[in-house]
């Protein structure tokens, strides 16, 4: 009977340590979206003339457009698959798995975050462009894409996903009195690198990029509310 009670009562804990994670989970999708909706008419109020033209020259200095650049591609490449699809589901696979396993509260609640930010960043996106229906930049793609524009997927996954990643390890570096530059400074060369490499194929527009950003960064900030309030 003492252990029934000590099992519901753990199960209850469990439960209820998740609910904050879920709550900010909620914020961190309205909030996303939000971003992307102000940019958008941010955009609108300047102009389309004023955003293109910011576009290309900011598209002039990175697009690996010359046979000096060029040997960048396989590189530049090699960056932007880690932001696709396929292989940010294998990454997040692979670190959830772990914690998950592991069963100790804090832990399980890294599993779900990380879990959560790569579903939402990708469903999200996927929604939205097909909101905006943003053509792609009429350069020549220098890998086949599929697909509308703004806002970009692999910014977002990036930031939302990726950046979640390198959060928790600053949040255990912190935890452990260690100090969290090293997480800080290598997220936010992974992430610049993922979404600088959009640019440089040719296959976004950087306000695509930046908003992006935005987005995941807006999703980052009400996660790491969420873990928190959670562990």
């Amino acid at each position: 009977m003492q252990r029934k009670t000590h099992s519901s009562s753990s199960g209850l804990i469990r439960k209820t340590s998740v609910r904050p994670l879920l709550n900010w989970a909620g914020v961190g999708i309205i909030a996303s979206v939000s971003v992307v909706f102000l940019l958008a008419a941010l955009g609108a109020l300047l102009g389309t003339d004023a955003i293109l033209s910011m576009d290309e020259r900011i598209q002039q200095l990175f697009y690996l457009n010359s046979d000096s650049r060029i040997y960048l591609l396989p590189f530049i490449s090699f960056i932007t698959a880690l932001g696709s699809f396929n292989l940010s589901a294998i990454a997040a696979i692979g670190f959830s798995i772990p914690f998950l396993l592991q069963r100790r509260p804090r832990f399980l609640i890294y599993g779900y975050a990380l879990l959560s930010s790569f579903a939402m960043m990708w469903i999200l996106n996927t929604l939205l462009k097909e909101i905006f229906r943003r053509s792609r930049p009429e350069l020549e793609h220098l890998l086949v894409v599929h697909g509308y524009s703004y806002p970009s997927g692999h910014a977002m996954i990036s930031m939302g996903f990726y950046g979640m990643i390198f959060v928790i390890w600053a949040i255990e570096r912190h935890q452990r009195l260690s100090g969290i530059a090293l997480p800080v400074l290598c997220g936010i060369a992974f992430i610049v690198l993922v979404g600088l490499s959009r640019i440089m194929l040719g296959v976004h527009f950087p306000t695509d990029v930046f908003t992006g950003f935005a987005a995941g960064l807006a999703w980052i900030f009400c996660m790491i509310k969420g873990i928190k309030r959670s562990v």
